[in-house]
């Protein structure tokens, strides 16, 4: 198994009011870069990419918008062999924590041995990221050849799919090509229209429920789940990580008429925090570990942990070959960027995805846990016009010492004017629009001994997260798949 490391370096596990953070790749002080120097080695890294015109034409697919028709997915996969058909794929959904599940799982199997395929979405810095397999991005000359091939089928077919169809389809036939022991596939938005639900999976996965996508999924927990438990299959396991109680009657009825056996967390597996410890204790259903090392910061870690240790124990019971070995070496090694994710020493610099009153609340419950609860940190924001972000202002408001309003580029952006009344009922409140020039800002204001927060958008988590690689001479979070 190759360790995916992060490029920031492995942290050390966190300590209450006691940080301490080792093998980092970031200088121990943090010295100004110039905005200039940054934009010079973006602006060089897109025009030396030779995927810079075809991904122009790749992401002019999202003018198309988003359709959900399942019929369309298996029409494209016909003309191209049907790869999806061809994988031995877990499936996950969920409101919250099925991306760091998903990267568990993939950390365990390759520790295991397996040659893995893990599909997320969306990515952070660049498309090549969402397709990994062994735990490296699709290399850039062969994402070119993989998109050039498909255009070429689906334009000669008149078949215009949108933006994610189409990666969903690369994503299938690259599995399929490179012929992968397991794909671990997480869903793009819901479940039962998803773009991904077209596998046939031996296992399926569904973490926390809450709301999200509400114009899309509806606007109660039982629709909610209802459709994240679309990727319930006939006769398929299915491990379920939701707790609230309309979404677990509703998952649980779901399963029930699809004969699905079911592995409930509460019911059938169940686990023990050692916090501030990145440890747990599992029991399963024939499955005991103890002190599980979790290689991911944050208490609420621990609950995704006991869901992919059940999504494990699963695959064990299926007749796969993992070992405890292997699985406590996964869950230790796992690297999963953008979740209460430290990039930078001094002042510390926490990067986070939070998007949604659920993600927040976890987040904050890191903050307490991780840092203590007297540590108010510096917060950059900013978020999509869509969501909820007048809860999430009302939440992070009072845990802040001073906030910088930011845009998110490209999709759907709020305007930060309109975040000035929430936060600045709690803590002196700046807005400037360029999210760079916001970090900058930020990090040139602070001291050694400060802490700073970055969340709000996953958009603007990717946006950070270049600004911090560039620091590096680098453009991406992972290394690139073998050939």
């Amino acid at each position: 198994m190759r360790a995916v490391a992060c490029p920031f370096g492995n942290v050390e596990r966190f300590r209450p009011r006691g940080i301490a953070i080792g093998r980092s790749l970031l200088p121990r002080e943090w010295a100004p870069l110039p905005i200039a120097r940054y934009a010079r080695l973006q602006s060089g890294a897109r025009t030396m990419d030779a995927l810079a015109e075809t991904l122009n034409w790749l992401y002019s697919l999202e003018a198309r918008g988003e359709i959900y028709k399942l019929e369309r997915m298996e029409t494209a996969l016909s003309l191209i062999g049907n790869p999806h058909l061809k994988l031995a794929a877990v499936h996950i959904a969920g409101t919250k924590g099925k991306g760091s599940v998903a990267a568990m799982l993939d950390s365990c199997l390759r520790a295991a041995g397996l040659r893995t395929g893990l599909y997320t979405k969306p990515h952070l810095v660049n498309l090549a990221e969402r397709t990994r397999i062994n735990g490296g991005e699709i290399p850039a000359r062969v994402l070119l050849d993989y998109i050039r091939r498909l255009r070429a089928v689906f334009e000669g077919a008149g078949l215009g799919l949108t933006f994610f169809e189409f990666t969903v389809a690369l994503m299938f036939l690259y599995f399929a090509e490179a012929r992968v022991d397991v794909a671990v596939i997480e869903t793009g938005l819901g479940g039962r229209l998803d773009s991904t639900n077209v596998v046939r999976p031996f296992l399926s996965v569904i973490t926390p429920i809450g709301f999200d996508h509400m114009e899309y999924l509806g606007y109660t927990i039982p629709a909610i789940a209802s459709e994240k438990g679309g990727i319930i299959k006939p006769e398929v396991p299915v491990v379920i990580g939701a707790r609230d109680p309309e979404a677990r009657t509703t998952l649980l009825s779901i399963a029930a008429q699809r004969r699905s056996a079911v592995r409930l967390i509460e019911r059938d597996f169940h686990f023990a925090s050692h916090a501030p410890a990145h440890r747990i204790d599992y029991q399963g259903l024939g499955l005991r570990l103890d002190g599980v090392e979790i290689g991911l910061a944050g208490p609420f870690q621990h609950e995704n942990a006991a869901i992919a240790l059940a999504a494990l124990e699963a695959m064990r019971t299926q007749g796969w070959s993992i070992s405890e070995e292997a699985i406590r070496r996964g869950m230790r090694e796992v690297y999963w960027p953008g979740r209460f994710d430290v990039v930078s020493r001094s002042p510390l610099v926490i990067i986070d995805c939070a998007h949604n009153e659920l993600s927040v609340w976890a987040l904050l419950e890191s903050l307490d846990v991780e840092l203590g609860q007297d540590v108010r940190p510096r917060l950059v924001f900013g978020c999509l016009a869509d969501k909820d972000w007048k809860r999430m202002g009302e939440l992070l408001g009072p845990r802040v010492r001073d906030v910088v309003l930011t845009r998110v580029k490209p999709k759907r952006p709020l305007d930060p004017e309109n975040l000035v009344p929430v936060f600045s009922r709690y803590a002196p409140t700046r807005v400037e629009p360029d999210a760079v020039k916001a970090i900058d800002l930020v990090m040139n204001e602070s001291g050694p001994d400060d802490v700073v927060l970055v969340t709000g958008s996953v958009y603007l988590v990717g946006e950070i997260y270049g600004y911090f690689l560039a620091r590096q001479g680098r453009t991406g979070l992972f290394p690139e798949a073998d050939a």
